[in-house]
C-alpha cells in the first residue's frame, strides 16, 4: 500500500525545486477545454525573423473562438500590418504600403506557414501546442531534414507552464521565425470581432 501510495506521490507531484517548494503537475488543457471555459483570449506578443524577411515586429492580438485578429507595430510604433486569420484561411494587409495578400503569398514570406494551419497559430495564440506533426509527414524528405519546430513553455502570469514561444528554423535557407508571446489572457466576456473586420474594406 505504501508503495502505491509513493507511485501515486511521483506521477502528480514535481520534484523540490529551490526553498523545498513543491509544485503539481497538472495535464495542460486542450483547445477545446479552453473554448469551454472561455469566451476569448487577448494578449502581445513579438515575432523576430532572419533570412528573406529580417527584422523585429510586435503584435498585439484578439481572439474568439476560430478567428484570431493581430495588429503588428514596427520598431518606430507604426502600425505596419494587419492579419486575420480563421480556420482555413489567412488574410493580410500591409497598412505602410497599403497592399494586401492573400493566404498563398503570405506562406511564401512565411515559411512556418508550410507547416502549420490557420487555425493553428490560434490555438497557439491561446496557450496549445497544435497537432502538427500529422501534416509534417506529408511533406517533402528533404524539408523534414532542414526543419526544426520547436515550442517552449515557461511562467507566464499565473501559469506555471504556458505555451510562450515556436521557433521555426530551415537549415537549408538560413531562415527563423521566432514568435513570442509576452501577455496572454483568457476572458469569460466576448471582444467584438466585427469591426475589424470591417477594416479590410479601407
Amino acid at each position: 500500500m505504501l508503495q502505491i501510495r509513493l507511485i501515486v506521490c511521483f506521477v502528480f507531484i514535481g520534484c523540490a525545486g529551490p526553498g523545498n517548494q513543491i509544485f503539481f503537475i497538472f495535464p495542460q488543457k486542450s483547445y477545446l477545454e479552453y473554448l469551454d471555459e472561455f469566451k476569448s483570449c487577448t494578449g502581445k506578443g513579438r515575432i523576430d525573423s532572419k533570412g528573406l524577411l529580417y527584422g523585429r515586429l510586435s503584435f498585439s492580438y484578439k481572439s474568439q473562438r476560430d478567428s484570431t485578429f493581430l495588429q503588428f507595430t514596427d520598431i518606430l510604433g507604426r502600425k505596419a500590418l494587419l492579419m486575420w486569420i480563421t480556420p482555413n484561411n489567412v488574410i493580410a494587409r500591409d497598412l505602410i504600403e497599403n497592399k494586401r495578400y492573400g493566404y498563398k503569398q503570405i506562406m511564401e514570406f512565411f515559411p512556418l506557414m508550410k507547416i502549420l494551419e490557420p487555425s493553428d497559430f490560434t490555438e497557439i495564440i491561446w496557450g496549445v501546442e497544435p497537432q502538427y506533426k500529422e501534416k509534417f509527414n506529408n511533406v517533402s524528405s528533404l524539408l523534414k531534414k532542414n526543419i526544426v519546430l520547436e515550442f517552449q513553455r515557461k511562467h507566464l502570469g499565473i501559469e506555471k507552464r504556458a505555451l510562450v514561444n515556436v521557433k521555426y528554423i530551415d537549415k537549408s535557407s538560413n531562415q527563423m521565425v521566432s514568435i513570442d508571446i509576452v501577455k496572454r489572457h483568457r476572458n469569460t466576456e466576448y471582444v467584438n470581432l466585427k469591426k475589424y473586420w470591417k477594416l479590410l474594406k479601407y
